[in-house]
């Protein structure tokens, strides 16, 4: 009898993900609980622009934050990270850290709301304080190496300057680190980007 309702208990496992395909699965939020949401899309793109460099400009402080956003949805706990230098151990993605972002951008609304506006139509030096008092209060001193939840303004940063834009960035020039340019491109420099 306990052999029975193991191998049905394995066969209703085994079917329930061709019954519920992925696009379903994605639209359940108890299934999907990274996912963002439209409100939270923009309330990204806002903190993009404070936190970013400015000289990105509006368009491209977005499409960090656009980006930033299709991370979170593709993110997948547990997923190898291969051995990595001077590992013997195989590495693992950790747990997501969106799982507190939701709170932290409401936490940001409910800040800029204290001070008589939304945050989005506070001025830039209302934000940057809005922000600052948040990281402060979270304890960041420093931009992370990589997002680990702590604070998602924290972890837009680091997305940012610690990703291949980033260093394009910060060098004005077209590396795309994790591109491979090809041998016969190798001893060329990379394009200036502005």
């Amino acid at each position: 009898m306990v052999q029975r309702r193991t191998f049905l208990k394995s066969v209703v496992a085994a079917i329930i993900p061709f019954l519920f395909p992925r696009w379903l699965r994605a639209r359940i939020p108890a299934l999907a609980p990274d996912a963002v949401s439209a409100p939270e899309q923009a309330q990204l793109r806002e903190l993009a622009a404070v936190v970013l460099p400015a000289s990105l400009g509006r368009a491209g402080t977005d499409a960090v934050a656009d980006q930033f956003a299709k991370w979170i949805r593709n993110y997948k706990p547990g997923a190898d990270l291969g051995y990595g230098y001077g590992f013997t151990q195989p590495r693992v993605a950790p747990p997501s850290p969106a799982g507190g972002y939701p709170g932290q951008l409401a936490a940001l609304e409910a800040a800029a709301k204290a001070k008589g506006n939304s945050f989005a139509r506070l001025d830039r030096a209302g934000q940057r304080e809005i922000v600052g008092a948040a990281l402060e209060q979270a304890k960041i001193s420093d931009v992370p190496r990589r997002p680990g939840g702590a604070h998602v303004a924290a972890d837009l940063m680091s997305f940012f300057f610690y990703g291949p834009g980033g260093e394009d960035f910060l060098y004005n020039a077209a590396i795309h680190r994790d591109e491979c340019r090809g041998l016969p491109d190798s001893p060329r420099r990379p394009a200036r980007l502005r």
